[in-house]
């Protein structure tokens, strides 16, 4: 292809760009497809139709086309960063740090190479290795709102605030109007207790940027609203007769239907966020995740814990918290973390990640020998280590951290082989809430969490996943919390989860609200508050939308069969469910 056909097609990807921004997609997506046909690989095509997909929202397929670029041009350290970042949009963690330390190697000098490895890192909450990244990346270009935010952000997470406020107010001084600048300013103010300020800031961003979802959706998660704020709501409905991107306008619908469940206002509410779901909808396959936990409870049955745990981790630091997602794993969390000696690290990714590593699809079924040299001694001391440091960041003298990341309920075999001495505490919560609440929590990456139905089989595989640890770990290993019942008598179960983990009472524990520090959690607000019961049987409110769940998670409702009745809900009768629970 020549220099003047290349140009052509170029002049025409960024015209479907502008079609794009403009609203016009399916003007935009002709264009795409008949340069596609007439690329021939060219590399300078090839990567604007990446960008080009990137703003379409498929980044799969933006991955495609960079993958390309990368085959044609394999040494250039600036390529390399490109598809580097974009694996690390797409989540595959393990491609996009091969690719990234490959441009570093080639030119450690790149910006953004150094900025995609502390990318990587962040995502992998190992604030420690970022820092060093993204302070070369900002000493390269002092100038780069993105890298000075990212820059702030990871400080932010190792408690180092001043540092933190210093590099977000420059990142602001530079690019006043930066949405994700004051989304990091938010953070960083919100999760250090100053709410108040936190909220200005949000508001000044809704003004500065009303058609930018995420400022809606960072507003609704850091108060509540009341009829008095219809006239924002109405604001927030008017920015989405505009064009824009279609993670912005998820963001929106999600902010919207929080809104609306503040105000009482449950049938618009459920309206929004079923939009927000639809228009979220990613491909998920939930026999995968079922092969997944077959694979591993033949792998970890009693017999071969008690071998393989020989060789583990004896800690007794780690904490984990587990359960469904949105069943109080937060509050159990600040718990245990405002005790003298406690410390929480917020949701690990590593032992989600271990896992999946040892069980790749297609590669489901290992013998005990396999295990045994999977999980050497070696291999157990190198990980439990790394893990260790990554959860003392910033901890103190803490002798007991939390882990809450609930997708570790899939993995307790594996956790008790490499830390035998550590405390599992299940998260508990009414199935109907807690399925709900994940229903309308804006995940990033929980991709079975936009469909009633599809959450409804997750939490029976969550259920019978649970039943199965709790019968082949042994006793005293798992503690059940009800998070219900936490809310009812506090005192009673945070005695229980501190004698579980060997912690003495201290009655600090209940005032979480008071204390500064780093908060992760998908509702900031709701941990600078007092204990409240307001979450408790909200699914009363959405009765009659629940069908498609209610027919999935049945079994798990038996005990609740007259109530449910009062709001129009019908069990089914006959054994039928019990089969499917057992079978």
């Amino acid at each position: 292809m020549n220099e003047a056909e290349t140009k052509k097609l170029i002049e025409q990807i960024q015209e479907a760009a502008k079609l794009l921004r403009g609203g016009n997609r399916s003007e935009a997506l002709l264009i795409y497809h008949v340069v596609k046909e007439l690329s021939e690989r060219c590399p300078p095509v090839e990567l604007q139709l990446g960008h080009l997909c990137e703003e379409f929202g498929d980044i799969d397929e933006a991955i495609v086309h960079y993958e390309i670029v990368v085959a044609e041009v394999p040494d250039s350290a600036q390529l390399l960063s490109v598809l580097g970042r974009a694996y690390l949009h797409a989540h595959e963690l393990d491609k996009a740090l091969e690719v990234l330390e490959q441009a570093v190697e080639l030119d450690p000098d790149i910006v953004e190479a150094q900025h995609g490895l502390g990318a990587y890192y962040m995502r992998r909450l190992d604030y420690e290795n970022a820092i060093g990244p993204l302070e070369h990346a900002c000493k390269l270009r002092p100038r780069d709102v993105g890298v000075r935010i990212n820059l702030a952000s990871t400080l932010e997470k190792l408690n180092r605030h001043d540092e933190a406020l210093s590099n977000i107010n420059r990142a602001l001084q530079l690019d006043k109007k930066s949405p994700n600048g004051h989304l990091v300013m938010v953070e960083i103010l919100s999760r250090t207790g100053d709410m108040d300020g936190a909220q200005k800031q949000v508001e000044k961003l809704v003004k500065l940027q009303p058609q930018f979802g995420a400022a809606y959706d960072q507003l609704a998660r850091i108060r509540k609203f009341t009829d008095a704020d219809l006239p924002l709501i109405r604001q927030a409905e008017k920015a989405l007769k505009h064009g824009m991107p279609p993670k912005e306008r998820c963001n929106l619908l999600f902010a919207i239907g929080k809104m609306y469940d503040d105000c009482g206002k449950y049938e618009d509410a459920f309206a929004s966020y079923e939009q927000a779901n639809l228009l979220r909808k990613h491909r998920y396959d939930i026999n995968s995740d079922r092969d997944l936990v077959k694979a591993l409870h033949r792998a970890f049955s009693a017999k071969n814990i008690g071998v393989l745990s020989s060789n583990g981790n004896p800690s007794e630091k780690p904490v984990f918290i587990v359960g469904m997602p949105r069943s109080g794993t937060t509050l159990m969390e600040r718990i245990i973390a405002s005790h003298p000696q406690g410390g929480g690290a917020g949701e690990l990714p590593q032992m989600v990640s271990a896992g999946h590593k040892m069980f790749p699809n297609g590669e489901r079924r290992k013998s005990l020998k396999q295990l045994q040299d999977d999980l050497s001694k070696e291999k157990i001391d190198k990980f439990t280590e790394d893990f260790l440091r990554v959860l003392e960041q910033a901890k103190g003298d803490a002798t007991r951290i939390v882990d809450k990341m609930p997708g570790n309920a899939r993995f307790l075999g594996l956790i008790h082989v490499l830390f035998p001495n550590a405390t599992i505490i299940h998260a508990m919560r009414h199935p109907l809430d807690s399925c709900l609440s994940c229903y309308f929590q804006n995940f990033a990456e929980l991709w079975w969490s936009n469909s009633l139905q599809v959450i409804g089989k997750e939490y029976t595989l969550y259920r019978k996943s649970m039943e199965y640890w709790q019968g082949v770990l042994p006793e005293g290993t798992i503690i059940d919390v009800q998070y219900e019942s936490l809310v009812e008598d506090p005192e009673t179960h945070a005695r229980r989860m501190l004698d579980a983990i060997g912690l003495e009472w201290d009655p600090a524990v209940l005032e979480f609200y008071r204390k500064k520090g780093v908060v992760r959690a998908a509702s900031v607000a709701q941990t600078r508050q007092k204990i409240y019961k307001s979450s408790r049987a909200r699914w009363m409110n959405y009765a009659e939308h629940l069908g498609p769940l209610v027919d999935e998670i049945a079994p798990y409702l038996e005990d609740d069969r007259e109530r449910l009745a009062e709001h129009g809900i019908e069990l089914p009768s006959g054994s039928g469910w019990l089969k499917r629970l057992v079978g």
